[in-house]
């Protein structure tokens, strides 16, 4: 991302306050988002603007490294990136901020195992209730059926909910 973007992102200045950030972030989301006709990619750069902003260290990492890129392109022959902050990650940062794209980065391999197993119980309730149980109850059928449509949003939100401060 070219320096400042994630600012531009939320359309505020480097020098906005959390709340500042926060109002941005929900008037840039309101009208990014794909149901109030934005689109899906201009949504996840908001999302990825506000999860580096939104969080004091790593919007300091994200400044840093702006700073370190600016100061880079003033002195030719040196690279904007150093073993410290090579991948996105700084402070400790387990996973990176963003992608290159501007996406979201992909949830790692126990999260997604997590998710996969959650879709599981989901079929084998919709074929539980569509085959077997409906044959003898059909109150039961249908609560299973609820109880299905509710499982997806939930695997998706533990799935692409920010990884815990350490």
């Amino acid at each position: 991302m070219d320096e400042g973007s994630l600012y531009e992102v939320l359309g505020i200045v480097c020098t906005a306050t959390d709340a500042e950030i926060r109002a941005a972030y929900r008037r840039a989301a309101k009208h990014a988002h794909p149901d109030a006709g934005g689109s899906p990619r201009s949504f996840q750069r908001v999302h990825a603007a506000y999860r580096v902003l939104g969080d004091p260290a790593r919007r300091r990492a994200y400044d840093l490294g702006v700073a370190r890129s600016a100061e880079a392109r003033a002195r030719p022959g040196t690279s904007p990136s150093t073993p410290a902050d090579a991948g996105g990650r700084a402070g400790g940062v387990s996973r990176p901020v963003s992608r290159p794209d501007g996406g979201v980065p992909h949830p790692d391999a126990r999260e997604r195992r997590r998710y996969l197993i959650a879709m599981a119980v989901c079929l084998l309730l919709f074929v539980l209730a569509g085959t077997v149980v409906r044959l003898f109850s059909v109150p039961a059928a249908l609560g299973m059926m609820i109880l299905a449509m509710v499982i997806p949003p939930a695997a998706v939100i533990s799935v692409s909910r920010p990884p815990p401060h350490r």
